[in-house]
């Protein structure tokens, strides 16, 4: 570091020199050792001078570099005349070396006289450099007449360049304004043509300091940053970016060796360190607020209720998660993020009530944890929300736990929670996601054959492209392989359905459910479709037997309801709805066909509370409203 200091004292104090104005260089040569009649006269001397093609009267870089030959003047010294007779005979024996290289100087024009002196304007090639020393030499009678020339730097190729970005640098430098001084500095160092000025390597020293100094000046900055205790942590995290950016392009501009000599190579190495070392400081600083951002942002959630009693965004905020982390493909292994959908319904409602970033936050935060094979939701979440759950009019705890204890690879507690889901949820879009996730988790604990596996994705895929045949084809196959994995024959079903074929379509859901007695979609596709009909017997006889098969679920009980009243047994209907509302009494659908199947019984009081009841849940709702009217109308008439 001491021999840069002093490197960059020498440099100031050659720079006073370099910029001062120089004349252009002349010499004077003996042309010849006599002159006159017979030689009798005194020797004759020619002044030979630096010029250019136009032979300006003031030179400089540009115009003595122009064009594709160098230039000198000629002039005599008095006492006799540049002729045709000369430039014939002597001036062949005038030449330039430098090098070991002999260059000739031919003449550019013809003579001229200007006032009493005779002038000669000579051209020499290109290969001759300003920058290094030159001789002029002259054959004479007895000996070779040579004469020194040494060219000031003020008219080597490449001065103005050099100055002008020179003092670009410098002017920002001393200014303090050590970043921009980097850019004059590098554009002289990559010009190589520039090497031949004496201060050149200089350059190197004068970039690498102001560079230490950009990086001591942001390393101070960064630390005021950090300690403004009236800065929000979303503006620290903001600025911390910047510097990392900042600190980012100082380790660039530290590890081109392009820029680097002897002089300062140790040095920049160190300086490359040392901005890393700030880089990974900073970056850690950055990742520290994000992440006590993100737990600020998301605390409430993870938190849950206060005093007892959730309020509406905390009850929207579960409803969208739940949505969200239903719709996940459980059955990717390869991803590498946790990719969720929910609907526009949902996105609509959190952006109406400026919750996108909390719910975002959180999807990355989860993200983050199952990324480090975390458990994916954030500490406290699941148990707070656990306490929260009789307040949710669905076990949105327990879709979300199934989710997680899935990914931890505890299937029988993830089955545990989905038994509750199906028993509880009154929302068929997520009861059957979340039977999907139990068929996956069935299908990974039997070990299926991939053969079959790969049998129902190629029947996907022929699905998707209109080949029906070859789907179907590729699905009994699948059957004949694993004749007891259920997901076959279901799927074989839902294409049959799709076709029209409601009759073929129900013998394979009804082969579904013979293997897998919990197929919940499977029951649901078959009930469906015998209540498209009207064909109650058979939609009872079915959901009897998925009683009797273990399913006492809330869909099956209601779906008895709906086809016990269909067939005008409202007595048995009731028993039914008032089942599913015991697992769930915040079904308004279920308080609805409840009064409705008393009022068919004339019991119009019980009627009435079950509309009143619907009506408690959602007070806008207009189909509880409109049975409630429809029950005081028939009450009047009676």
């Amino acid at each position: 570091m001491k021999n840069i200091i002093t490197v960059l004292v020498f440099l100031c104090f050659v720079s006073i020199n370099l910029f001062s104005q120089k004349k252009p260089p002349e010499i004077t040569v003996k042309i010849s050792e006599k002159s006159g009649f017979l030689g009798m006269g005194k020797a004759r001397f020619a002044k030979i001078a630096l010029s250019s093609r136009s032979q300006d009267k003031e030179l400089t870089s540009e115009n003595v570099n122009a064009g594709p030959l160098y230039y000198f003047i000629m002039k005599d010294s008095g006492g006799w005349k540049i002729d045709d007779d000369f430039i014939a005979e002597e001036l062949p024996k005038l030449t330039i070396s430098q090098n070991g290289i002999t260059f000739r100087l031919d003449a550019a024009t013809s003579v001229v006289k200007e006032k009493e002196q005779y002038l000669l304007l000579l051209s020499c090639k290109k290969t001759l450099l300003l920058h290094q020393p030159m001789n002029f030499s002259i054959s004479l009678a007895k000996n070779v007449e040579t004469v020194p020339m040494q060219i000031p730097q003020e008219f080597w190729p490449g001065y103005k360049k050099f100055v002008q970005l020179k003092q670009d640098g410098d002017k920002a430098f001393d200014g303090g304004k050590y970043q921009d001084a980097l850019g004059p500095y590098e554009q002289l160092l990559m010009d190589r043509t520039l090497t031949i000025f004496p201060d050149f390597d200089q350059i190197y020293v004068k970039r690498y300091v102001a560079l230490q100094r950009h990086l001591g000046e942001q390393t101070q900055k960064f630390a005021e940053s950090l300690s403004d205790k009236t800065t929000i942590t979303k503006q620290k995290i903001s600025s911390t970016e910047e510097f990392i950016k900042k600190f980012t392009a100082i380790s660039e501009y530290a590890a081109k060796e392009s820029f680097q000599n002897l002089d300062t190579k140790d040095s920049s190495k160190i300086l490359l360190d040392n901005s890393k070392g700030l880089i990974d400081r900073t970056t850690r600083v950055r990742d520290s607020l994000n992440q006590a951002l993100d737990e600020q942002t998301v605390r409430w959630i993870v938190r849950g209720s206060s005093l007892g009693k959730i309020d509406f965004k905390y009850k929207y905020m579960i409803e969208t998660l739940a949505s969200a982390y239903l719709s996940l493909d459980f059955a990717d292994t390869t991803a590498t993020s946790l990719k969720v959908v929910i609907s526009d319904e949902f996105a609509a409602r959190l952006q109406k009530y400026t919750l996108t970033n909390s719910y975002e936050t959180f999807l990355k935060m989860v993200n983050k944890r199952w990324g480090l094979r975390q458990p994916m939701f954030p500490e406290g979440f699941l148990q707070n929300l656990a306490k929260d759950t009789a307040q949710f009019p669905l076990p949105y705890y327990s879709m979300l736990r199934s989710v997680e204890e899935y990914y931890k690879k505890n299937y029988k507690a993830a089955k545990q929670e989905i038994i509750v889901v199906m028993r509880k949820s009154y929302a068929f879009d997520l009861t059957e996601r979340i039977d999907q996730l139990r068929i996956l988790i069935n299908t990974i604990e039997k070990n299926v054959p991939m053969e079959v596996l790969q049998r129902i994705k190629d029947g996907y895929r022929a699905e998707e492209k209109g080949e029906s045949d070859k789907a179907i084809e590729q699905y009994k196959d699948a059957i004949l392989i694993a004749e007891d994995y259920a997901p076959a024959a279901f799927a074989l079903g839902k294409l049959y359905d799709r076709n029209g074929d409601s009759y073929t379509a129900n013998n394979f859901f009804q082969k579904a459910i013979t293997v897998d007695s919990l197929y919940y979609t499977a029951y649901r596709f078959l009930y469906t479709n015998f209540f498209k009909n009207a064909n109650f017997k058979p939609m009872i006889d079915l959901l009897t037997q998925a009683l009797a098969s273990g399913n006492d679920f809330f869909d099956i009980h209601f779906y008895l309801g709906i086809a016990y009243n269909g067939s005008a047994q409202y007595d048995l209907a009731i028993q039914q709805y008032e089942r599913a509302l015991e697992l769930n009494g915040k079904s308004i659908d279920a308080n609805i066909q409840a009064g409705i199947s008393y009022q068919n019984m004339k019991s119009f009081a019980k009627a009435r509370e079950y509309f009143r009841r619907a009506i408690s849940i959602d007070p806008e709702n207009q189909t509880a409203t409109d049975n409630m009217k429809r029950l005081d109308e028939l009450q009047k008439k009676m």
